[in-house]
């Protein structure tokens, strides 16, 4: 699966603890319009595989310097120069009104100006692999005597395909938290933070800037739909992946909904780090509650995102009202004796979900798991008949043996939702060794009987098997309709999957209905245009250069009313009108 990194912090050198506590003096100059500079890079994200690159200063903003790289903006065209000119422009002036203040505000202040010139940032933009949209190297702040691949400057580097684009200025926010936390652990606290803690602040800063609102479309958006696609992900454990992402954003959310801005800032200010740092936000404010179960309570909460269980168990944020995750389903026949054994493999505060439904009788869960794994059982036991919904834990022994006993399931009980995951490493995420865990349940029903009747003929039966089928029938549909929500429709109205395409499109955007209409368009104008075809909802590379192959099959409608001579693969206004006039046909 392709990683959607919107900077992840990467620590090339290994720092003795003393050069870590102390930020060597650099000699100050600020630099000036058309300066040239070999800068070092990252050469894992390099397009070219480059560890080096000649940049040109193209524009000196008031909090960023725009450094270019020379070879790609010697190959563009003096519109596209311009354009570019502009979106930098547009970035500075965003980063300097609301971007910096705003987030300092939070987080605490970044390295400014030990290592700045002139007190500003250093962006380098340069084209880089796929769908990396930034990074920033740590290592730029220390001297080269310290690292000796060093640019002795702040720096955020930043992909060439997304300087442009809508969630541009989200990317920005992204890595310049990265660069507080940099500041506030790493320097002043000499504490280096669990990756998952440092990225979703970072992933979050989106949201407190107020660029996730409206939610459609938006960085958090694009990360609920991720995390949807693949729950199972862990939030501590990062692995880089769109779903690591958007757990991190989530749980972000929901801390902030239920606890307030203030312990994910306070986390900041601390040299405790990952869950350590959150239970320290949590006691600085007085929560008398652990990470362990403030992360119980958010599985339920992204299980049911039911207020009337408790106000822990939902969402206040308005983007994510009717929000829940498709759990796993085990379905139960019903017959006379049914035994049901399942073992699943989970890392350390994984989320699972396990739905259990179906069955007749009395229902027998016997769970296990090795005790050093320290698994916590949430349930969610719903009656059948549309009623209503409790909750309870499994008491899991010091053995990691637990057993539920519930009489009458399939008619008094319509299903059961266990909510398994291991609280035994707090610390220590980044060693993959020895993570995953696994956990077994089996599950037996023992058929109720009816005295002086045959139980397969009794009325008694036959009303509970048409409750039973009546709540399945029901289950099935409510999953469906959320699956249909998120995927949109399977089938084309008329020809295609919507009426119009009314939103600008763009590489990176996920699950969206429009995309996925974007596509059938582009597959109509055949295989010179779209030779893979795929209509998948998601705005990948492929599509990106159909789209610049249908913009120069058009150009004379599309690319030279913008005085444009190549396709940009991005869907703005007058693309999505040729779109529309090709649909309307």
């Amino acid at each position: 699966m392709e990683s959607f990194k919107i900077g992840l912090t990467r620590s090339f050198f290994c720092l003795a603890a003393a050069l870590m506590l102390v930020l060597a003096p650099f000699s100050a100059r600020a630099d000036s319009y058309g300066d040239k500079t070999v800068f070092n890079i990252d050469k894992t994200y390099d397009a070219a595989g480059r560890a080096k690159t000649l940049a040109a200063l193209v524009w000196a903003g008031d909090k960023i310097y725009f450094y270019v790289d020379e070879p790609w903006w010697e190959g563009l065209d003096s519109a596209g120069q311009a354009k570019y000119n502009l979106a930098f422009q547009n970035l500075d002036a965003e980063f300097s009104k609301n971007i910096y203040p705003k987030l300092t505000s939070v987080f605490g202040s970044d390295v400014n100006p030990a290592v700045d010139r002139g007190g500003k940032i250093t962006l380098l933009v340069h084209p880089m692999v796929k769908d990396a949209g930034g990074y920033i190297n740590t290592g730029d702040g220390y001297s080269r005597y310290q690292s000796p691949a060093s640019n002795e400057r702040e720096m955020i580097y930043f992909n060439t395909r997304f300087i442009d684009a809508p969630l541009a200025k989200a990317y920005l926010a992204h890595e310049f938290t990265h660069l507080i936390t940099f500041n506030q652990k790493d320097r002043l606290r000499n504490a280096m933070d669990d990756v998952w803690l440092n990225e979703a602040r970072a992933d979050y800063s989106s949201t407190i800037l107020g660029y996730d609102s409206p939610f459609g479309g938006s960085n958090f958006d694009q990360r609920t739909r991720s995390f949807s696609a693949d729950p199972s992900k862990s939030l501590v454990e990062w692995q880089n992946k769109p779903a690591n992402y958007g757990a991190a954003h989530l749980f972000m959310q929901y801390l902030v909904d239920r606890f307030g801005i203030d312990i994910i800032a306070d986390s900041m200010q601390t040299e405790q780090t990952g869950i350590g740092a959150i239970e320290y936000a949590l006691k600085k404010n007085g929560f008398d509650v652990g990470f362990a179960q403030v992360f119980r309570d958010w599985l339920v909460a992204l299980a049911a995102n039911d207020c009337r269980l408790g106000g822990q168990y939902c969402y206040k944020y308005a983007g994510l009202r009717g929000f829940v995750i498709t759990p796993k389903i085990n379905y139960l026949p019903n017959s006379d004796q049914v035994s049901l054994s399942v073992m699943y493999n989970t890392n350390f505060f994984s989320g699972n979900w396990q739905k259990i439904v179906g069955g007749n009788g009395a229902l027998r869960l016997d769970f296990s798991a090795d005790p050093g794994a320290k698994f916590q059982v949430p349930y969610l036991l719903c009656y059948a008949g549309g009623g209503e919904c409790q909750l309870g834990d499994l008491e899991v022994a010091g053995d990691g043996q637990s057993v539920l006993n519930l009489p009458d399931f399939g008619r008094q009980y319509a299903s059961l939702t266990l909510m398994p995951f291991a609280a035994g490493k707090t610390y220590g995420f980044d060693d993959s060794i020895g993570n995953q865990q696994s956990y077994t349940f089996k599950i037996s029903i023992s058929p109720k009987s009816v005295s002086g009747q045959n139980s397969g003929n009794s009325e008694a039966n036959i009303q509970a098997l048409l409750l039973q089928i009546e709540t399945l029938k029901n289950e099935i549909a409510r999953i469906q309709a959320i699956l249909a929500a998120r995927a949109a429709a399977t089938k084309p109205a008329g020809g295609y999957l919507c009426k119009s395409i009314a939103a600008d499109l763009y590489f990176g955007v996920e699950n969206h209905s429009q995309v996925s209409c974007l596509q059938q368009v582009l597959k109509s104008q055949g295989s010179a245009v779209y030779p893979s075809g795929a209509v998948t909802g998601r705005f990948s590379i492929d599509t990106r250069e159909a789209v610049a192959r249908f913009q120069e099959k058009y150009a004379s409608e599309i690319l030279a009313p913008l005085g444009l001579k190549s396709g940009t693969g991005y869907v703005g206004s007058a693309t999505r009108q040729k779109l529309n006039a090709l649909m309307a046909h």
